[in-house]
């Protein structure tokens, strides 16, 4: 009896070691539950966590995924998402940043037991740019995580993380973290990124929406510069004359940074009017070439304008620049035939009179006093150009005094038989203008 009693306890002493041998947890044999009844617990703590997580009681929930995580790390990628979402939550109505913290290395974890290191690290960088704030280590964390991920998988990217790598390169940009070529480096990789995407579908709105966000955001961040947008898109205009949405993206935000005076800014301008010629372009690049004093192209350019035009309020502007060309250029016949021809479409255009009497001074028609006559003529034409447009009175004004002490005097003009101030008279020469007879006011 005394033999069979020991026989027994031995036996179960032997059980017990067996089991406590077998009772292994899985974070130590490397299996996902473990062994034994270690096993056992980590499956009975995945059940009850995974129905209070259910219910939204993340209280409760947590307090049996923490072994779960620790014991049994490799039993579920479930683990880890649901843990990051309730530790989100937790942070969400708390704010305390020991929870950010604990998504992070929830998401190390997963990827220690899971791989998908570049997805965990974008989602790692979503969270930190999402709760993180303006706090400066978080949104350096955030930055130096998404560009590492930029710079070895940029396939990883969608239209959601090519926008937030964009927007916490901004932010560290206005926290002074990082210099402005880093800007426009995480600028040019996102949109190659998008660019990519949408290369294979033209359509996908979410990549188009990622596209204006990615601009909008370069644009507001401070960094856009003449020089650093000549150093973005040089070469591309160079290169790819004929990308008609490239142009129209370096003009647009040249016009913005205030850089339409650049030479990039000039050779996007003449490149797009080349793809798609229309005449606010052609007016645009007269006026740079005005700028540069290139007088031949800028009276090229307004030409066509005028011809491409076909608001005649908008052609008889073009035409008095093309006449204030002519004028600069001392061609005062020419620029007389486009004054003309500017009021002729708008009779409200007082500038357009002005320019003729400013292109009639001091034209040479004859003898000294038939060239005073001409006076006459220009002093009719500014009286009417500020009729026409009271807001060149006080420049009409000041002109009329100086031109009209130019008028023939009374003696000078008795000589030819001319005593009556008013009497109708002919101006001759290539003006050859109808006006009335006045004389110097000594």
């Amino acid at each position: 009896m005394k033999r069979t009693l020991i026989a027994t306890l031995a036996a179960a002493l032997l059980a017990a070691i067996s089991v406590t041998s077998q009772a292994q947890k899985g974070v130590d044999t490397g299996t996902p539950f473990g062994s034994g009844e270690d096993s056992v617990m980590c499956l009975r703590n995945t059940s009850l966590y995974s129905t209070y997580y259910e219910n939204k009681d993340y209280n409760m929930a947590v307090q049996f995924w923490r072994p779960v995580y620790n014991d049994c790390p490799g039993s579920s990628k479930n683990t880890y998402i649901k843990g990051e979402t309730m530790y989100k939550d937790f942070f969400r109505k708390s704010g305390d940043k020991a929870y950010i913290d604990t998504v992070m290395m929830i998401l190390d974890q997963r990827t220690e037991y899971f791989n998908e290191g570049e997805s965990n690290n974008l989602r790692k960088a979503f969270a930190l740019y999402e709760f993180g704030g303006n706090d400066p280590e978080y949104a350096k964390n955030c930055y130096d995580i998404i560009s590492g991920v930029m710079a070895t998988s940029p396939q990883s990217f969608d239209y959601t993380y090519s926008s937030l790598y964009m927007a916490i390169t901004a932010k560290c940009f206005v926290l002074d973290l990082i210099d402005s070529p880093a800007v426009i480096k995480a600028y040019s990789e996102a949109m190659k990124v998008v660019d990519s995407q949408l290369a294979r579908k033209a359509d996908d709105r979410r990549y188009l929406d990622a596209k204006k966000n990615i601009d909008a955001v370069f644009r507001s961040s401070g960094a856009a510069t003449c020089s650093s947008i000549e150093a973005l898109f040089a070469e591309g205009v160079e290169k790819n004359p004929s990308d008609t949405a490239m142009l129209k993206k370096v003009l647009s935000l040249l016009t913005e940074t205030g850089c339409r005076d650049s030479e990039l800014y000039f050779k996007a301008a003449t490149n797009l009017y080349r793809c798609e010629p229309n005449a606010a372009s052609a007016a645009q690049l007269a006026e740079m070439n005005v700028a540069r004093k290139k007088y031949n192209e800028a009276e090229k350019y307004y030409t066509e304008a005028v011809e491409l035009e076909t608001d005649l309020i908008v052609k008889s502007g073009l035409l008095t620049k093309l006449a204030t060309l002519e004028l600069t250029s001392d061609s005062k016949q020419a620029a007389r035939d486009f004054a003309r021809a500017a009021y002729s479409l708008d009779p409200t255009n007082g500038y357009a009179l002005f320019i003729i009497a400013e292109a009639y001074a001091g034209a040479r028609i004859g003898e000294t006093f038939e060239n005073q006559t001409v006076y006459w003529v220009v002093v009719d034409y500014l009286a009417r150009a500020k009729n026409t447009d009271p807001g060149l009175k006080e420049q009409v004004d000041e002109r009329i005094a100086i031109y009209s002490r130019l008028f023939p005097t009374k003696e000078e003009a008795f000589f030819r038989s001319l005593v009556e101030e008013g009497a109708p008279y002919q101006v001759g020469g290539w003006i050859n203008e109808s006006t009335t007879v006045r004389f110097k006011r000594e």
